[in-house]
């Protein structure tokens, strides 16, 4: 498990803590898994949150939109792919589909608008930077790796996956960038955790907080993606840590 604390408006980092599971069964820490390279995996449902990014700011989708997820098993060319909930959700507005975190919902969405031009949403992905490492103030920042159709393994079935957090690598940190971005009112922070280095009573450097991209998209599109976060936690995958009961 990784758990890291973010100021929003500045990204300074507060805390980072990180356990591993041991062979006897306790946990320790041993590996730095939100920064380092042996973090960058695939980030799955959380990726969700770029994709409806990418998706609002290309179409004119509403929240109310319709879309038949099935009976939770669906294939994409050669492949299946299944949602959470055994015999499926059937039809679900686009903000069910978040909150109920449908694979099968995102990737529709996502294949509808974007298959017969993956470019146009993995420039989108690559406008947010998040294929670059952010040159975090660690040493051994794993590199993020966003899949394009120039890649000798992209496949028909590479965008639907994508889609939801597959066929890519991310770190913690950078996952939590991205939202933390959508938190302060769509503006980028690059992390940060050193602000000044002393020796003696001497200053020796001091660190600014840095701008990754200014707007990371229209107000619309943030408005939107809010509220599927929200929902989430109200009704959603995440309502075990709804604390407004």
């Amino acid at each position: 498990g990784s758990v890291v604390v973010m100021e929003v408006a500045t990204g300074e980092i507060k805390a980072i803590s990180n356990l591993s599971k041991r062979k006897n069964g306790k946990y320790a820490e041993t590996y730095n898994y939100a920064v380092g390279a042996q973090g960058s995996r695939e980030p799955g449902s959380t990726f969700k949150l770029a994709s409806m990014l990418a998706l609002f700011e290309a179409a004119d989708v509403s929240l109310n939109d319709t879309v038949d997820t099935g009976n939770g098993i669906t294939k994409f060319y050669d492949e299946v792919m299944k949602d959470h909930k055994p015999g499926g959700y059937g039809n679900l507005t686009v903000k069910e589909i978040f909150e109920k975190s449908s694979n099968i919902g995102v990737a529709r969405l996502i294949t509808d608008e974007f298959g017969q031009n993956p470019d146009r949403y993995i420039s989108y992905l690559k406008s947010l930077k998040l294929h670059k490492p952010m040159n975090f103030q660690l040493i051994g920042e794993g590199k993020p790796y966003i899949k394009d159709t120039s890649d000798s393994t992209w496949s028909g079935v590479s965008l639907p996956w994508i889609s939801h957090g597959y066929e890519l690598k991310m770190t913690p940190l950078q996952t939590l960038t991205l939202y933390n971005a959508v938190a302060n009112n769509g503006k980028m922070m690059k992390p940060l955790i050193v602000k000044s280095i002393g020796k003696a009573d001497k200053m020796v450097d001091t660190y600014e907080h840095e701008v990754i991209k200014e707007k990371i998209c229209s107000d619309m599109t943030l408005q939107k993606v809010r509220l599927l976060l929200e929902g989430v936690v109200e009704r959603g995958t995440a309502k075990n840590i709804n604390d407004s009961f």
